[in-house]
């Protein structure tokens, strides 16, 4: 019979090590997760409580973090309009991961399409935005991002119809 053994220090250190990466993990995201861990009805209320930050780091979390994602907190930070463009950008220009980019679109999005803030008049924050679209490394999220830049780009032709 053979008898695997296992070196209590090695295995010491590795719990250790593992429980180390386990909660630096856990704490970058506390704020984030808490919000989520209280009552969901309250959801609402409690968004409107947090910064513009905190709110996008929020939004984020749900969108890459719960399932189903939680698309419905891009409406809070859009209702903001141009006051939260800058912290978007900001984000967008920290952490300009695949996930950030398309979950942040669909910000600019709701801001034109509840016409709070006209996405699609404002040629720097377009031509920023076609940047980060284009730098997108997974092809099947970069397709779908475009295509909602594309859907801002062409609320300005579908004005420019009707006028």
């Amino acid at each position: 019979m053979i008898r695997n053994r296992i070196n209590p220090s090695l295995f010491i250190k590795f719990l250790g090590l593992l429980m180390i990466v386990l909660s630096s993990g856990c704490a970058n995201n506390s704020m984030e997760r808490n919000f989520f861990d209280a009552e969901y009805d309250q959801a609402g209320s409690r968004f409107d409580k947090y910064t513009i930050p905190e709110q996008i780091k929020i939004y984020l979390y749900g969108m890459q973090e719960v399932s189903p994602p939680i698309t419905v907190l891009s409406r809070p930070i859009a209702e903001q309009g141009s006051a939260a463009i800058p912290y978007l950008l900001n984000t967008l220009n920290e952490s300009p991961t695949d996930a950030n980019i398309k979950d942040l679109m669909v910000v600019f999005e709701t801001m034109q399409r509840l016409g709070i803030y006209d996405v699609s008049n404002d040629k720097q924050l377009l031509s920023t935005l076609s940047a980060f679209v284009t730098g997108m490394k997974n092809n099947i999220w970069r397709g779908y991002t475009q295509s909602t830049l594309t859907q801002i780009k062409k609320a300005n032709r579908e004005d420019d119809v009707q006028n």
